[in-house]
């Protein structure tokens, strides 16, 4: 799945193949935009909000529909996306692109958390309370451009920042990941606590390799 968003939010906002459209899904007057980027369009979230968690708090996501083919199991998957944070825009939670919970659930996603802005991977297994997360030993919250991306085989779980690895963590290789939850764009969900990323977000692909 690729989603470059160079045809506008006209939606239902299609990856490249066609398979799995996106719809946004929206609290508190939060409101998508478009921004120049790489010769293509990007789509950028609300600003930050002053008080991380209130309800009054403006939200957005972009939401597939129930997407189990994206899940990898115990097999290999790479996924991520190009953001741009300035160093104003950084949060206690910022969501780029996942599928399922960490509770009750499974799930694999990347987020650029913290005042500090580093970029993590997150995976979490079927039937498990273990959080695995790869952190990024640099920031990305610097008004430029970056690629990111996340990269789980057999036992490792890396982060990558413009193709050079950043970060890594050990999983167990027996490690599973399958649910019937949709990938979200841009944050978790709507509720206050929402983990609603803040600045632009462009190229978000995931690749499960059978």
């Amino acid at each position: 799945m690729r989603y470059t968003f160079d045809d506008g939010l006209a939606e239902p906002v299609a990856d490249v193949s066609g398979r799995l459209a996106l719809r946004s899904r929206r609290a508190e007057g939060g409101q998508l935009a478009t921004v120049a980027h790489d010769g293509g369009l990007a789509v950028r979230f609300p600003p930050r909000c002053e008080h991380y968690g209130a309800e009054s708090c403006a939200r957005v996501i972009l939401q597939s529909g129930p997407a189990g083919f994206l899940n990898p199991g115990r097999g290999p998957i790479t996924y991520g996306a190009s953001v741009l944070v300035q160093p104003e825009e950084t949060s206690k939670g910022a969501n780029v692109v996942q599928k399922g919970f960490s509770v009750g659930d499974s799930q694999f996603k990347l987020q650029v958390d913290g005042e500090a802005g580093r970029p993590s991977c997150v995976i979490v297994g079927t039937r498990s309370s273990s959080i695995f997360v790869a952190l990024a030993a640099r920031s990305v919250a610097d008004g430029r451009w970056h690629r990111l991306a996340c990269s789980r085989s057999n036992s490792l779980l890396t982060v990558s920042v413009d193709g050079v690895e950043a970060g890594r963590a050990t999983i167990p290789s027996s490690l599973s990941i399958v649910n019937d939850d949709p990938l979200c764009i841009g944050g978790k969900g709507t509720s206050a606590n929402n983990d609603q990323f803040v600045g632009a977000i462009d190229d978000v692909f995931v690749t499960r390799i059978a």
